[in-house]
């Protein structure tokens, strides 16, 4: 069985949560966390770096680990 890691960030500005806004064919709209799977190589800085790069256009710095999933 493969296993991956995957990342997801908070941010919190003026009292709101920034979230993506997907769609799919089920339901009319989703709200998500910035973030996805982690890279051959990266560590999960790296990784949520890259994917607020992608997903919301900016650099961040990640101050601290909130919590993990296994």
């Amino acid at each position: 069985m493969k296993v991956g890691s995957g990342v997801k960030g908070i941010v919190i500005k003026d009292n709101r949560l920034l979230t993506i806004k997907k769609y799919d064919d089920k339901f009319d709209a989703d709200y998500t966390l910035p973030g996805g799977g982690q890279e051959r190589g990266e560590n999960l800085v790296e990784a949520l770096q890259r994917e607020f790069l992608e997903e919301v256009g900016c650099l961040i710095n990640v101050k601290q680990l909130v919590f993990l999933r296994e």
